[in-house]
């Protein structure tokens, strides 16, 4: 494990990022899984940007393990997703170097990818014990989460593009107006997914309950970015009138 000599632009990036949390929760109750993480992953470096850890593991946001040690590593070569439930027993992931090093005895990480398609990192949860994440469901809800991910990063960027421009006013009105757009945009397909994997016959009434509450917390999170915007535009036009007058 190593640790940063200096602060991460990507951990401060993910730190922003107020649903973080509140997903690194659900998937520790989804999976069952006592750590999960939010990974920045290059081909050189992988740095934790967010921790939930109730295992012990050690690591937090900043810390950085040697990269060929990771599976998420393999993730970013080969952008798919990788789950066991078992490594004691799988017919790979008994003979792979990443369990014996770090004790694990299940795993589940998914790809995070920009809105430009190009690969973030990862969202991924380890644990000493065994765990079902090997599921459809289970890998499909974190492919979920790991896409609000990817969007909310781009969030992020817009808001610091127009912070920037903040001056500009028919730049700043038009900017607003696709923030809503984009809000708009984003949730929607992920709303929709939701609710075709809640409608599935396939699905467990457990898995259903949790898919309902992962719904639940979209909208939520869709009304707390309209209403934030809203309580923004007017510190915007409150700041430019205190800066004319």
């Amino acid at each position: 494990m190593h640790e940063p000599s200096a602060v991460n632009p990507d951990v401060a990036h993910i730190q922003r990022i107020d649903a973080i949390p509140r997903i690194l929760s659900a998937v520790a109750q989804i999976t069952g899984m006592r750590f999960c993480a939010v990974a920045r992953v290059t081909d050189t470096r992988w740095t934790a940007c967010a921790v939930l850890d109730e295992s012990g593991f050690g690591l937090v946001p900043g810390d950085e393990l040697e990269l060929e040690t990771t599976l998420c590593n393999e993730v970013r070569q080969h952008h798919m997703p990788v789950a066991f439930d078992r490594a004691s027993t799988h017919p790979v992931y008994s003979q792979h170097h990443t369990p014996r090093i770090y004790g694990l005895e299940s795993y589940i990480s998914v790809p995070i990818f920009r809105r430009t398609g190009d690969f973030f990192g990862t969202l991924c949860a380890i644990d000493s014990r065994p765990a079902e994440v090997e599921d459809l469901a289970v890998v499909k809800s974190l492919q979920l989460f790991a896409e609000m991910i990817g969007l909310q990063l781009e969030l992020v960027d817009d808001l610091d593009a127009a912070r920037a421009r903040l001056r500009d006013a028919d730049f700043r009105q038009e900017l607003l107006g696709e923030t809503e757009r984009d809000i708009r945009n984003i949730f929607q397909p992920i709303v929709t997914s939701l609710y075709l994997l809640r409608t599935s016959p396939t699905l467990s009434d457990e898995d259903r309950v949790l898919v309902e509450q992962m719904e639940a917390c979209s909208l939520q999170l869709t009304d707390l970015l309209h209403r934030q915007l809203d309580v923004t535009v007017e510190r915007i036009e409150e700041r430019l009138a205190g800066v004319h007058t």
